[in-house]
């Protein structure tokens, strides 16, 4: 599996934005898109590209085969819709890869080596573990709920009053465990994670900065 490293995974999602919304040429699009979705397999992530390309074939189906042949109703009901999803899905897909291939440690290694200030750094890491942490918890939640014989109309109230009480506990032990490792010294950090750029973030780059220049081309 290719390992790029994060600062190249954030630089892509910047470029990803940038093509998909100055192009309007849709072979430019399906090709870029393609392309990303290649990288996400050979990241590793291949569950998750066979799902973005379903999604985003469906797209291309329902915008260029489907509305042509639809009511107007219709057509003006979910064409906005429709488009805004095609547009979003480059960004989920870069966004998958990060979430699947950089760890926090390696976003906040990589945003140092930025020197990004702590003050964007803090909230950004913590925030990143307080999501996996409610999905734990929503599971816990769902587990105890099917060891009880709880009625379908009462399941709302009882999922949600202690994920509330959950979410809140949670976002304080995650302030404590960040200050108790020290994230608030405002010496210079250390890192045993090595990052640096390889030839595949270069190559990386430089193809997403040439789909830049053909979006701005073929506009």
């Amino acid at each position: 599996m290719l390992k790029l490293d994060p600062r190249t995974c954030v630089i892509l999602l910047v470029i990803a934005n940038a093509v998909i919304f100055i192009q309007r040429n849709i072979a430019i699009e399906i090709i870029w898109v393609g392309l990303l979705l290649l990288l996400l397999c050979i990241c590793g992530a291949v569950r998750s590209a066979v799902k973005l390309a379903a999604v985003f074939t469906a797209c291309i189906v329902v915008q260029y085969f489907v509305f042509p042949v639809a009511p107007k109703s219709v057509v003006s009901i979910f064409f906005i819709l429709i488009s805004y999803a095609r547009k979003v899905i480059p960004c989920l897909i870069v966004g998958t890869l990060i979430m699947k291939t950089v760890t926090v440690r390696e976003l906040t290694a990589a945003l140092l080596k930025w020197k990004v200030p702590y003050s964007l750094i803090i909230p950004l890491s913590v925030s990143i573990r307080y999501f996996p942490a409610i999905k734990e918890e929503i599971g816990y939640i769902r587990d105890a709920m099917k060891l009880r014989s709880i009625r379908f109309t009462d399941k709302f109230e009882c999922m949600i009053v202690p994920i509330m009480m959950s979410a809140t506990t949670t976002s304080d032990e995650l302030s404590a465990a960040a200050v108790t490792r020290g994230i608030e010294n405002p010496c210079k950090k250390t890192s045993i994670i090595d990052i640096r750029f390889g030839i595949a973030d270069f190559v990386c780059i430089a193809v997403g900065v040439l789909f830049i220049a053909l979006a701005v081309i073929f506009r």
